[in-house]
């Protein structure tokens, strides 16, 4: 209608000349190079720690520190691949990350303060009519939306943080070697990323859109949506073939344990029937000794007998 404003003042991101995309860039370079001070300060405080001490792991460690990795990722997620060595697995999460990112700059762009933009969503949320000066805020959006919005968030997107940020911190062990420390890092880094770019893309969304409760709410929930693409994409990964998900299989590593016990169960059999056999053998050197000394004192005393027939004789 003719009546509808908005309001020509600059946002806060505005102010510092930046839009909304680039300050998010912006703020994803500072985290990158936060997290990457913050875990090499920790790998050096460690590896000051276990200075004259063995670091190297045994292969149970590593799959016990890869077990771990793939937990805290997500199992039926594609971002699981990122902790694996699977080529074809990293190219797919990649392109998943990629397509997340691409339809989140979307409602990006969509949330930009220019109205000489058709891509902008941006709602006239004011009334102005011609007949006074005065201007009103037909806007239904309540603090009460907005701590629903927080909730919803925190609900659905803290995990996510929590787990990269302990797959962060994993990442700084001195015990990893540098592909596994590379993979744990990256892998951590993306899913934080991700979480908090599109906990950004939301908020500025719904602030820009948003005229409702229910309005904030919806919206919401499709950009939650977005965030779920990467389990509906290792979903179909499974349903074409079990083979590319192998890796995420609940008693994968449990069955591996089980084969390493089993291997560390016929070893120590073999030892103790080496052992066994080892004592057998003693036991019949000694026997043999004792065989030898009997001969010998049988022959000592024959040869005594025979010495003492021939003087006898002569």
């Amino acid at each position: 209608a003719n009546d509808d404003c908005y309001p020509t003042e600059d946002t806060s991101v505005a102010k510092m000349g930046l839009t909304y995309g680039s300050f998010a860039a912006v703020c994803l370079a500072g985290f990158i190079v936060l997290c990457c001070m913050t875990v090499l300060l920790l790998y050096f405080v460690g590896k000051r720690k276990n200075r004259g001490n063995a670091i190297t792991p045994a292969m149970e460690q590593k799959r016990t520190d890869d077990e771990y990795a793939l937990s805290e990722i997500g199992k039926n997620s594609v971002y699981s691949y990122f902790v694996t060595n699977s080529n074809f697995g990293w190219l797919a999460a990649v392109a998943t990350v990629g397509i997340q990112v691409g339809i989140l700059v979307i409602f990006i762009i969509a949330s930009e303060a220019n109205l000489q933009d058709d891509k902008t969503d941006i709602k006239f949320d004011w009334k102005c009519p011609r007949d006074t000066d005065v201007c009103e805020d037909k806007s239904d959006l309540t603090y009460a939306g907005w701590f629903i919005f927080f909730v919803l968030m925190a609900a659905f997107l803290a995990k996510d943080v929590i787990s990269g940020s302990k797959l962060i911190y994993h990442s700084a062990r001195v015990r990893h070697d540098r592909h596994s420390r590379i993979r744990y890092f990256f892998g951590g880094m993306i899913l934080c990323s991700i979480t908090l770019f599109a906990f950004y893309v939301s908020t500025v969304y719904n602030k820009a859109i948003a005229t409702s409760n229910t309005e904030l709410i919806v919206n919401s929930v499709i950009v939650l949506f977005v965030m779920e693409l990467d389990e509906w994409i290792f979903s179909d990964f499974e349903a074409i073939n079990k083979k590319w998900t192998a890796h995420a299989e609940d008693g994968t590593i449990d069955k591996m344990n089980e084969k390493i016990a089993s291997q560390q169960e016929e070893l120590r059999k073999l030892r103790e029937s080496q052992v066994k056999g080892e004592q057998i053998a003693s036991r019949q050197e000694e026997e043999l000794r004792k065989l030898r000394e009997l001969v010998e004192k049988i022959q000592e005393s024959q040869a005594a007998a025979s010495a003492s027939d021939s003087e006898s004789h002569t």
